[in-house]
This record gives C-alpha cells, sequence and structure tokens, in this order.
C-alpha cells in the first residue's frame, strides 16, 4: 500500500473524503485502498490515504508520500476495511 498525508484546518477535507469514498467504490471496495485521520491542534486534521496503485495519486492534489511507519500511531478510520485499519493499527500490524 502507497501511503499519502496532509493537513487540512476544520472542515476542508470533506471533497478529499468523497474522492476517496467514489474510487473506493469504483474499484470493487479493494481491501489494499485506505482513508484514515487524525485530530491534530487548533481544529486541523491530517489525513492519511492508502493506495494500491500510483495512478490513483493523481486524483490527491498536494498530498505528501510518508512511509508506514511514519503514521500516526491512533488514527481514525474513515473509509476501508475494519479488520484492515485493526490489523495495522490497533494489533501493532
Amino acid at each position: 500500500m502507497l501511503w499519502m498525508t496532509r493537513d487540512f484546518g476544520d472542515g476542508g477535507w470533506v471533497d478529499i473524503r468523497a474522492t476517496f469514498e467514489d474510487q473506493f467504490e469504483a474499484f470493487g471496495r479493494p481491501r489494499d485502498m485506505m482513508l484514515i485521520a487524525v485530530s491534530l491542534e487548533d481544529g486541523r486534521h491530517r489525513l492519511c490515504i492508502g493506495l494500491p496503485d500510483p495512478e490513483l495519486l493523481a486524483a490527491y492534489y498536494g498530498f505528501a508520500p510518508v512511509l508506514r511507519v511514519h503514521l500516526p500511531s491512533a488514527p481514525t478510520l474513515l473509509v476501508g476495511h475494519q479488520d484492515v485499519f485493526q490489523a495495522m493499527f490497533q494489533c501493532g500490524g
């Protein structure tokens, strides 16, 4: 899974979530596709997108690559499979 991240002000990421949900459904809800978030100070949020194919990255302007090891340790799953999320973030996967 390729990971990208970007910080947003309060509510500034609604369009990103909609785009991700559309792609997730269009590709048949792949298990290696995930959108997670963590709250930051001052009402900001950090979104992290996990994608199976680098060609999908073009839909996400302003995101920067991030290694799996540098993802937030306690994010919230926004879109994806709960069991994959739990394996990666709640069980130390």
